[in-house]
């Protein structure tokens, strides 16, 4: 495999005429309002798998004003960064369904030799590890001190939220279906109803129409 630097991007291209991989050097004198993320991307006429985001190339990541994760926004925080993430084609990072490459190739002499596909995955994820962890706030941020990568953040991350959100979930809805009308004016009723409804679409578990009629039916005769 031949390296070699080209208007400021290292070239690796196998000396069979394969395959030819491209990353931009990226200097510290970069615009400061952006991040920089690189991995590898052919550049030769074959086109690359558009599903393998590991061979596509961001040369710079913006950064972007998301809301800061922490107790009670995650559902937010959670659309706002995938958004982002798959505009990049990034998603797969965070996912776990990246295709994965060897740290060790063989050379035309069948020499073990370090895989810079895989360098350039490694480096990439990292970046975009330490970009999810900006996105953080304190009090989750010591939830996250052994995460090595974007998927550890990821994943941990919806673990800790999933857990709580099911507690949450469960207790709102006993607390739906067991309304009363008793003494409430039927506009109050209505709106402990609505209320109810509104705070578990906020956290992902929505109540449709027909179960509000539903509830409707079942409750207006309780005392």
């Amino acid at each position: 495999m031949d390296i070699f630097l080209y208007n400021n991007y290292v070239v690796l291209r196998n000396r069979n005429g394969c395959g030819c991989w491209a990353t931009k050097v990226v200097s510290g004198n970069d615009d400061e309002n952006c991040q920089s993320f690189n991995t590898a991307a052919q550049v030769d006429g074959s086109s690359p798998d558009p599903g393998d985001a590991s061979l596509r190339k961001i040369q710079q990541f913006p950064k972007h004003d998301t809301v800061k994760l922490g107790e009670h926004n995650f559902l937010l925080w959670k659309q706002q960064v995938l958004l982002i993430l798959e505009g990049y084609g990034l998603q797969d990072f965070v996912l776990g369904t990246i295709n994965t490459h060897s740290q060790s190739v063989l050379d035309k002499d069948g020499n073990l030799v370090p895989n810079l596909v895989f360098l350039f995955h490694k480096q990439q994820d990292k970046l975009l590890a330490s970009w999810l962890l900006s996105t953080i706030c304190d009090e989750i941020l010591v939830h996250l001190t052994g995460a090595q990568s974007s998927f550890d953040v990821w994943s941990t991350v919806v673990l800790h939220f999933a857990s709580k959100y099911t507690l949450t979930v469960s207790t709102l809805r006993h607390s739906l279906y067991s309304q009363k009308k008793g003494q409430l004016t039927l506009k109050e009723y209505l709106a402990n109803i609505k209320s109810l409804c509104d705070t578990l679409m906020a956290i992902g578990n929505g109540v449709s129409e027909q179960e509000q009629i539903c509830l409707w039916n079942l409750n207006q005769f309780r005392l």
